[in-house]
């Protein structure tokens, strides 16, 4: 018997799949041992990532603040410029 088109596609996808995946063991492994040569202590390594973590949380925290302020900075502006949401004509400005 021979197999169907699908089947060997799926044969032929199993293949690939498992050369990837023996392909990203192989970057793993090749990373791990480029680490292991550098000898960093893992205290300082710690350290190092938790510094990293709390400066992208500063960074998220004043992005935060920055469009806070020039939001409010545009709503003061329309405020002065009476540029509000509804137009008010010949009314008698308050």
């Amino acid at each position: 018997m021979s197999r169907t088109a699908s089947g060997k596609s799926r044969v032929r996808m199993g293949r690939y799949r498992r050369a990837l995946t023996t392909q990203g063991q192989y970057w793993k492994m090749y990373l791990a041992m480029k680490l292991r040569r550098l000898r960093i202590p893992s205290p300082l390594l710690l350290l190092a990532s938790t510094l990293a973590g709390f400066f992208m949380l500063g960074l998220l925290m004043l992005s935060v603040v920055v469009i806070d302020v020039i939001s409010t900075l545009f709503l003061l502006c329309r405020k002065l410029l009476r540029l509000g949401r509804h137009h008010q004509g010949n009314a008698v400005a308050r």
